[in-house]
């Protein structure tokens, strides 16, 4: 995905001049593995994207516990931090889990936007409403469904996410132990080996 691509079909800006800004104050940075993108609890001074690869973003508890939030692995997927300049600290760590690239904006650019063009705030009301529609579906998954429907629901959601991905963050994030998933994988993996054969 291009800069121009993220700015006119995820996330579309009307504004010509507001566009062009956005484009030119855009990078585009390389990650690797592990690299982290936010620390928790610490300032943010960027907004980023993912564009390539997949990102988790986890809490560390005071006991030390860690727990995946939110896994991200579509183009235009916010990794959200403090979600802008007025909640600048970031509730939880963002890491790449895989290489990737992710698109960098300033947040004093934004800042800068927010004084001269009013869409800007449509810019940040379509990120806030995508991102309460995927934490409403996440949260009625979780406490609804059953340990295989989670699982079931992950693969539906995130293609192909299950190959890429240590198993333990995916464990994490559906609220499974990994005894669990490992025992809801095979099984998974029997049925679709059945119903193979019976269609062969």
């Amino acid at each position: 995905m291009t800069t121009k691509e993220l700015f006119t079909n995820v996330y579309p800006i009307q504004d010509k001049i507001l566009l062009n800004e956005l484009i030119q104050c855009t990078s585009v940075k390389d990650y690797k593995k592990n690299d982290l993108i936010f620390k928790q609890e610490e300032t943010d001074t960027n907004i980023c994207f993912l564009n390539t690869g997949v990102a988790a973003a986890y809490e560390i508890y005071p006991n030390g516990r860690t727990i995946c939030s939110r896994i991200c692995d579509k183009a235009g997927d916010v990794l959200v931090g403090g979600m802008g300049p007025n909640a600048p600290y970031s509730p939880v760590n963002i890491r790449m889990v895989t290489d990737g690239t992710v698109f960098v904006i300033p947040m004093l650019k934004i800042r800068r936007f927010q004084e001269n063009y009013p869409e800007i705030m449509l810019f940040y009301n379509v990120i806030l409403t995508n991102e309460y529609e995927k934490l409403w579906q996440v949260n009625n998954m979780l406490y609804l469904e059953s340990a295989e429907d989670r699982y079931n629901w992950f693969l539906s959601h995130y293609p192909g996410t299950i190959d890429k991905v240590n198993h333990n963050i995916i464990a994490s994030f559906l609220r499974m132990s990994q005894v669990t998933i490992c025992r809801v994988r095979k099984r998974n993996e029997g049925k679709n080996s059945q119903a193979n054969t019976r269609t062969s």
